[in-house]
């Protein structure tokens, strides 16, 4: 121990910071990014397996044994979509911040770890309860 007393500066660092480089995107990969933010609220790209996108319907519908094939978030609040193969886009609940949030993270899993799923919709379309498998 030293009897110095304790200053407000930060003793010299011998941890050297090197910069890394990014890999720069394809001409393809530019052309999947939306235009802009501005008035998109739906995912654009097709999901694979689906020939026509999936229509609301009435009621209570339970989906079993399916398997999310793409994930679609953008910066807007409570806009979240899961691709569903066979199915299409359906968008997640968006009841409150917290639901949406623990939809995205379920549907996350399930879409990385390759499980199916079971999950409820209702007549406005959206997937309201998910569980994974």
């Amino acid at each position: 121990m030293t009897d110095t007393a304790p200053t407000h500066v930060p003793q010299p660092s011998s941890v050297q910071v090197h910069p890394i480089s990014l890999p720069l995107m394809s001409a393809a990969d530019i052309r999947l990014l939306p235009g802009g933010t501005a008035g998109q609220t739906t995912p654009s790209q097709a999901v694979a397996g689906v020939t026509a996108q999936a229509s609301v319907a009435a009621g209570t519908i339970w989906h079993s044994q399916k398997n999310i094939v793409n994930q679609w978030t953008i910066n807007q609040d409570r806009n979240s979509w899961i691709g569903v193969a066979g199915i299409g886009w359906q968008k997640l609940s968006n009841a409150s911040d917290s639901g949406c949030v623990s939809l995205t993270m379920l549907a996350a899993s399930a879409l990385i770890t390759k499980a199916s799923v079971n999950y409820r919709t209702e007549s406005d379309g959206m997937v309201h309860e998910i569980y994974v498998f």
